[in-house]
């Protein structure tokens, strides 16, 4: 092998190994992205932009119940109440596994509606499904953590 084709060869591995890292760091910007706007979804109480994020086969597993897509959306506010939410993330980990992909994070949320005001904070993790060029939720888990008492 001459040293022309070693550097050429060595060149385009170098070019490829970037190209995927670029894909990947493309890919778990597309996760957090779905995650932050199924939550925008939910804060608008749409119901079908919501379920347009979710696998077939979603499940939510919160407060020590399993739920399917139907059990989900029940949870979800009536459009008929005055409801405001502002969610903050802070993602920890996204991990892309080929067509699947998983993430870790804490959310914050500032919730209004007729029962007040109030702090939620919960650790989530969520499972992902690549749809083609984006990503469904296929599985979240949701562990409310407990704000200490003002």
């Amino acid at each position: 092998m001459e040293r022309r084709d070693f550097l050429a060869g060595a060149g385009a591995l170098v070019a490829t190994g970037k190209g995927l890292r670029g894909l990947a760091q493309d890919d778990s910007a597309a996760v957090r992205d779905t995650i932050r706007t199924l939550y925008e979804y939910y804060a608008a109480l749409d119901k079908a932009k919501y379920r347009a994020l979710l696998t077939g086969d979603y499940l939510l597993l919160e407060n020590g119940e399993v739920l399917d897509i139907e059990g989900d959306l029940a949870l979800m506010p009536s459009s008929a109440v005055d409801y405001r939410r502002t969610d903050a993330f802070d993602f920890r980990s996204v991990r892309i596994l080929g067509d699947m992909a998983y993430a870790v994070y804490f959310l914050k949320s500032e919730i209004t509606d007729p029962e007040g005001a109030r702090h939620r904070a919960w650790l989530e993790s969520v499972i992902l499904r690549r749809a083609g060029k984006g990503w469904r939720v296929a599985l979240l888990h949701s562990t409310r953590l407990q704000t200490p008492a003002s």
